[in-house]
């Protein structure tokens, strides 16, 4: 007799919102639960990752399309971002405005308690 086995069916928690290629180096975002937004990129063999928290506005429990859209944009201009510094280029005065919100809305994420 074949014990029937009781299981419990899980969605899966992160998404893969898109994998893109730039100036030679796989960029891949992602999306963890429903706040987490995360890319990462191999550059010369090694792995490159950063991360943003983006939570629903007040009163919502899901980030809307367009807003998924954007904070997908938001950490893929950090990813091109990181490239640009790994070969050495410039960036724009734009990106570095980006980059520099960027980094100051995850070092604030980070700083949070647990």
């Amino acid at each position: 007799m074949v014990k029937k086995l009781k299981y419990k069916e899980v969605k899966g928690r992160i998404k893969i919102l898109k994998v893109i290629s730039y100036k030679g180096s796989m960029v891949y975002l992602r999306q963890i639960d429903e706040d987490i937004f995360m890319y990462d990129l191999v550059f010369k063999g090694e792995i490159y990752s950063s991360y943003l928290v983006i939570k629903p506005r007040k009163g919502e429990t899901k980030l809307s399309e367009l807003e998924v859209n954007k904070s997908a944009a938001l950490i893929f201009t950090g990813a091109i971002a990181t490239i640009d510094h790994l070969l050495g280029k410039k960036v724009d005065k734009e990106t570095e405005a980006v980059v520099k919100t960027f980094e100051g809305a995850r070092k604030q994420v980070e700083s949070l308690p647990n």
